[in-house]
């Protein structure tokens, strides 16, 4: 006992105060500034219960002085501000407050809230552990960095001028230190690149005396510095003997291997003592490198979304995709006969017509998990994302099998792999697509997953990504036809007001929409109910339809461009030149309308005829397309004797197609039958020869030529009908085939072939035709 009693103020002290660290008065930490002196001293009491206190309260006097003492010590700390454990450590010379804590278990005192005092040390540790760094390392690093940095740049030299040094160039030392003999003596530091030049004290330079006498000169090259200073000594008449003595002052490369080691050492000193987390350079991207898709799923979200039913047209197409549907749903079945799931389905065909519509249906309709991706979500600009976002993807749909994957547009990752270098920016997207083709029919690939693919872009799609056992259909979804369109046009007029029943406005609908997709329709459908709107009607009628196809088509009337009187007398005679040259032609289309009010896409007139539905065109019927064409252009050097920019839309239709009748059809007897591809689909050398290339210009003119004097011929022989359609033009501004018609009389080759009537819901008659329409623009 009397070990314990002749223990030193110092150990009491450390003991104490290794007490107060853990002991907290209420919310309050003993060493706080906020604690009185009384409250120190009374949180005393409990600590005492240690082993060392308990040995010395067996004497009372021993106890009472160390209390005193105690006392008094805290009341010098709190004075010197000493109120952290750390600075109280320190001023000690202890490594740890840690070192008298531990102790046996069975002496410690218990908490009133049932916990031991190491708890409360453990989770003080831990917080420390896994909380922020405290601000004095972080003030220690940052000490650290700036040394290191101060010590490098005096290691490799400052050149710049405010370090106080003299700088003068080559010129300057020439003609104003060396030539007036002022020059003592040039010292080279080959390491530092750098002459110290020394002059004689008091010297002279530009008239001034200088109490500097020490400048330096930046060199280049430290070995043929010397002869280039004699070579300017001899042109300055100075004698070799007289030469400036140069000496080589050479630094020791110990010295920086010496820093450099200081420099190591403190920074491995630093990072050894100091705990600054420092965060994962890759951390930043780990949210990145997921797949961000969109998931349907009917289980949470049933009876939402678009289903089959709502989507009409699309017969063949539905039919194919509905099978997939099967494959999960019932594959038993197909099991049974040996067949195996198809992996994949690629829907192709233009935009607008109905490609990630029936991947909508598909999603609410296969009744299992539904993750869709846009193409352009997998690559980003750091290298390896779009990899790891497929990777992510596949195995988020691996997880949930049977599922399905959809991602829409999806060349913008399948592109053709460049067979050459020219293209380095493709790196990243091919890795993207390597890990596709990997993920949908690799070595790990397991059954369960099905992926539906969208593109309007199929020619730039890579071979390996087209072939059975990835996407093993092609399913291609092209341009409705008559009868599809009025399927749409029924789908979408049942959600509108009309003065009538939807079946007498269906069918003329999708006559006057020809070649025209499922979300045009639904555009014309949308305008046809704003222009209602706007007009104050109740119900849509039959103007606001006509209103919304020709906005759709050819712009909104411009009503305020005001054409001068010559102007709009030339437009005239134009579009009258095209209606008269398909009149009277036997193998063009019907004409619907004509018109010359101005729109506001540039077009001045437009003439709308409704074309049969054939898939193959003659020789001749190629030929009269090209003289309706160019009729305005014949009509306006007719009548005024000469031509204006209106027809340059003409010509480039009458140039394309007298081009593929060369180059592609095979239609030339001079070229003869032979095939070469657009100029936009070949890339550096053409497939033929200079003279063949000149023999094809030279030929294509010759057929829009013979054109040219064909319809040249025909108007000037119905000159009379061309003035009575252009002066007709000029007063009602719009005529229609009946119009026309009460002019100029029947075709002179009979009635169009596929030209029948139908009545709209007003009952008047009009022109219909049974097969796709089209809408020509001519300016």
């Amino acid at each position: 006992m009397n070990k314990y009693i002749a223990l030193s103020r110092s150990a009491i002290f450390r003991v104490c105060l290794n007490r107060f660290q853990k002991v907290k008065l209420g919310n309050k930490n003993i060493f706080s500034k906020s604690c009185a002196t009384k409250d120190l001293l009374n949180g005393l009491v409990p600590c005492l219960g240690c082993t060392t206190s308990r040995s010395i309260s067996t004497d009372r006097q021993s106890y009472q002085n160390a209390r005193q003492e105690v006392k008094a010590m805290c009341t010098v700390l709190e004075r010197s501000n000493l109120t952290k454990p750390a600075d109280i450590a320190r001023l000690l010379g202890i490594d740890s407050l840690n070192l008298f804590s531990k102790s046996d278990p069975r002496l410690q005192q218990h908490r009133p809230d049932g916990r031991h005092d190491n708890e409360d040390e453990k989770k003080e540790n831990d917080g420390n552990e896994n909380g922020k760094p405290p601000l004095k390392g972080l003030v220690f690093v940052w000490l650290w960095t700036a040394a290191l940095m101060y010590m490098l740049s005096r290691l490799v030299g400052d050149d710049d001028k405010s370090s106080g040094f003299h700088y003068v160039s080559w010129t300057e030392f020439v003609h104003d230190m060396l030539a007036k003999g002022e020059v003592e003596e040039i010292i080279i530091g080959p390491e530092m690149e750098m002459a110290v030049i020394k002059l004689y004290p008091g010297a002279v330079i530009k008239g001034r005396r200088l109490d500097n006498t020490i400048f330096h000169m930046k060199i280049v090259d430290s070995d043929r510095f010397e002869e280039k200073l004699r070579q300017a000594e001899e042109g300055l008449g100075i004698r070799r003997e007289q030469g400036i003595p140069i000496s080589y002052q050479r630094g020791s490369s110990w010295a920086s291997v010496a820093v450099l080691m200081i420099i190591a050492l403190g920074l491995y000193m630093m990072f050894r003592n100091v705990k600054v987390q420092m965060p994962n350079p890759m951390d930043m991207f780990a949210g990145e490198r997921k797949a961000k898709y969109t998931r349907v799923d009917l289980q949470t979200q049933k009876g939402k979304g678009i289903m089959f039913k709502d989507v009409a047209g699309l017969k063949e197409a539905k039919i194919e995709v509905m099978e997939f549907v099967d494959y999960l749903n019932k594959a038993d079945k197909f099991k049974e006969l040996g067949a195996k799931i198809p992996k994949g389905a690629l829907l192709l065909g233009p935009p607008g017509c109905g490609k990630t519509l029936l991947a909508k249906a598909v999603a609410n309709e296969a009744k299992v998990p539904f993750l869709a991706m846009a193409g352009s979500e997998f690559v980003e600009i750091v290298g390896g994302l779009g990899a790891a976002r497929v990777r992510d993807l596949f195995a988020e749909a691996r997880k949930r099998s049977p599922c399905i994957i959809y991602v829409d547009e999806i060349d913008a990752i399948g592109k053709q792999r460049a067979g050459n270098n020219w293209d380095s920016s493709g790196g990243e997207g091919e890795h993207t697509l390597n890990q596709l083709l990997v993920e949908m029919d690799g070595m790990g690939t397991q059954e369960g997953v099905i992926m539906l693919a969208s593109t309007n872009r199929a020619d730039v799609l890579d071979k390996a990504l087209l072939r059975p056992g990835r996407f093993d259909r092609h399913i291609m979804i092209d341009l409705p036809t008559v009868i599809e369109r009025q399927e749409i046009f029924e789908m979408y007029l049942k959600q509108l007001s009309l003065a009538a029943d939807v079946g007498k406005y269906a069918p003329r609908m999708a006559e006057l929409s020809p070649g025209m997709s499922g979300a045009d329709i639904a555009n014309i459908c949308n305008e046809a109910a704003l222009h209602a709107a706007r007009d104050q009607k109740k119900v849509i009628d039959v103007s606001d339809f006509e209103y919304a196809v020709e906005r759709v088509i050819a712009g909104p009337a411009k009503k305020n461009t005001v054409l001068s009187p010559e102007e709009k007398r030339v437009v005239a005679y134009h579009e009258a030149g095209h209606a008269l040259a398909g009149w009277m032609l036997k193998h063009t289309d019907a004409l619907l309308k004509v018109s010359i009010v101005p729109r506001t896409s540039s077009a001045l007139g437009f003439a709308q005829y409704m074309p049969t539905d054939n898939k193959l065109y003659s020789t001749e019927q190629l030929f009269e397309k090209m003289c309706m064409a160019l009729g305005g252009r014949v009509a306006e050097s007719l009548t005024f004797n000469k031509v204006t920019t209106g027809a340059q839309d003409d010509l480039q239709k009458v140039t394309n197609i007298a081009y593929r009748q060369v180059k592609q059809f095979g239609m030339n007897e001079t070229v003869g039958n032979i095939a070469f591809p657009d100029n936009g689909d070949t890339f550096g050398k053409k497939p033929y020869s200079k003279l063949l290339a000149s023999t094809i210009d030279n030929e294509a003119r010759s057929l829009v030529t013979k054109a040219y004097r064909h319809t040249e011929e025909l108007l000037q022989t119905h000159k009379d009908k061309l003035v009575k359609i252009a002066e007709t033009l000029l007063e009602k501004e719009v005529l229609s085939y009946e119009d026309v018609q009460a002019l100029i009389g029947p075709p002179p080759h009979g009635a169009k072939q596929t030209v029948t009537a139908v009545e709209w819901d007003t009952g008047s008659q009009n022109v219909r035709a049974k097969q796709d329409n089209k809408m020509e623009t001519k300016t």
